[in-house]
């Protein structure tokens, strides 16, 4: 069938406000996501101060000193600390890491003069068998993905 002549065409103009959705997925984008994000990394963080503390290598432990000086961090803010049964050790509660725009950082460390010294050097001869130097690298470093699923996990529950 041959196109009508244009002066008998009629047009349809339909007009949509997405002013709405454009709001909600900002929202989505600049609040809720990246509240996830640091409570996923916080979870993260904390599950690695666990494993350095219960995971070869762990943590070397003498008195507990070390061991109950963990600290965690989020975007420089203090969010939890290793268990600590000995009663021993300070964490840390303050971070000085410099944070980049549209970065979460995640910081475990901790709070000894001689800590990084230990963590350093693997070659000392420690106490407590199955612990040692490079005890969060290790941790990290094993258990990579682990800690990918826990912040993904906190991402997922943000947009039930």
């Amino acid at each position: 069938m041959p196109e009508p002549p244009a002066h008998m065409m009629k047009t349809c103009e339909i007009t949509l406000d997405t002013s709405e959705f454009e709001s909600k997925l900002n929202r989505i984008d600049k609040v809720l996501m990246p509240e996830a994000l640091r409570k996923g990394m916080g979870r993260a963080v904390m599950q690695l101060l666990n494993d350095a503390a219960m995971e070869i290598p762990t943590v070397p432990l003498l008195i507990g000193t070390l061991r109950g000086s963990g600290s965690a961090f989020v975007d420089n803010k203090y969010i939890g600390s290793s268990a600590n049964p000995t009663g021993l050790g300070t964490p840390s509660t303050v971070a000085c890491e410099v944070l980049r725009p549209d970065e979460v950082l995640g910081m475990a460390a901790f709070n000894t003069p001689y800590a990084a010294r230990l963590h350093e050097h693997p070659e000392f001869k420690f106490t407590e068998p199955g612990s040692g130097g490079k005890y969060l690298e290790a941790s990290l470093a094993f258990n990579s993905q682990v800690y990918m699923h826990i912040i993904a996990d906190a991402l997922k529950e943000a947009m039930v």
